[in-house]
């Protein structure tokens, strides 16, 4: 179902765009689901099939920090499957330089800080006033941290109050542009990439799974103009293989989905908008009662590129639409240098 909704919304994209103007080849905001329980695997962050030239390189960075509440079920903690209370800090640089014959190669590191939630105070208000889900902000306190999951089956637990923090995993990516097709008129652009995840470490639950993963995708992109905006459209389907990790209490699942849609829009010469969904379906065979390790991950990411030169800087954050997927709230800060 996920892969259809993303394949819609690019379909609906072009439907909507006429053949025109824009680059179809500006990079998404980089982000991958903050969710521990999620983070420590393989995921397919969002990419374009264009590939740098020979010789060309690009250098990224982004900061970000997300909040997170989760009990499941909500109510009483002595009964509850998953516990997750946390604020996570987690930096990413990224680098990828051109091949030739239309390939390309990245290289992507990451730090990452696991604590209490210095915004939970913050949070439990907003969800108050929206009307977003708010059940589990009721029962934790402010400015703790904890990360739980029980099976009562098996009676098999994993407990952690004290922070986390080192480094991630580092990820190796390679891009394949392939030849232009058209549809409606308008020129698409197809590309795969195969990425491998090499472990950091065995011993910190939230930050690796202690083991290597390979996904595989395709990908697709754009260009047109909707509403006097010159605008890019992307498309990310792929699937991961994750390595056995020892840090789980429910099975792990041999193979999952994992991809994305989005478009940039051209606002000025400078500045650019975008506004991304980023998908995968669940990662462990579990209950249905456990919605937190069993729904499919749906991020609603929005954010602004200001570009300067050679250097462009992003702000973004994203949030939740499928509660219990992913982290509640992040914010992203990031910059790119290409050359």
């Amino acid at each position: 179902m996920k892969i259809i909704f993303l394949f819609e919304s690019f379909i609906l994209m072009l439907y909507w765009s006429t053949l025109a103007q824009a680059t179809e080849c500006q990079n998404p905001l980089l982000h991958r689901n903050q969710q521990p329980m999620s983070a420590i695997f393989l995921e397919l962050t969002p990419l374009t099939p264009c590939t740098l030239e020979f010789g060309f390189y690009q250098i990224e960075t982004v900061s970000q920090a997300s909040n997170t509440i989760i009990i499941d079920p909500p109510g009483d903690l002595s009964a509850s499957r998953v516990i997750l209370d946390h604020e996570r800090w987690e930096q990413t640089l990224a680098f990828r330089i051109g091949l030739g014959l239309q390939t390309d190669i990245g290289l992507t590191f990451r730090y990452i800080d696991e604590g209490p939630g210095n915004w939970d105070k913050i949070l439990r208000k907003y969800h108050q006033k929206v009307g977003l889900p708010y059940a589990a902000r009721k029962y934790q306190q402010n400015v703790e941290y904890r990360y739980w999951q029980y099976n009562p089956d098996t009676q098999e637990k994993i407990e952690l109050k004290a922070p986390q923090r080192g480094i991630g995993d580092m990820v190796l990516s390679f891009r394949n542009e392939l030849r232009k097709t058209k549809i409606w008129e308008n020129q698409i652009r197809w590309g795969w990439r195969i990425e491998f995840k090499q472990p950091s470490r065995s011993d910190l639950p939230t930050i690796s799974s202690g083991n290597s993963d390979i996904g595989f995708g395709l990908l697709a992109s754009t260009s047109g103009n909707i509403s006097g905006f010159p605008s890019a459209f992307w498309l990310n389907i792929g699937a991961v293989r994750p390595g056995k990790t020892k840090h789980k209490v429910y099975p792990q699942k041999p193979i999952f989905f994992s991809g994305g849609s989005g478009m940039n829009a051209d606002l000025s010469d400078t500045w650019n908008a975008a506004v991304q969904i980023l998908g995968a379906s669940a990662r462990y065979e579990v209950p249905a009662s456990v919605r937190g390790l069993n729904h499919q991950q749906t991020i609603l990411l929005i954010g602004l590129r200001h570009f300067i030169g050679s250097h462009s800087f992003s702000l973004g954050f994203t949030e939740d639409i499928d509660y219990y997927s992913s982290e509640d709230i992040s914010l992203l800060l990031g910059w790119q240098f290409s050359g």
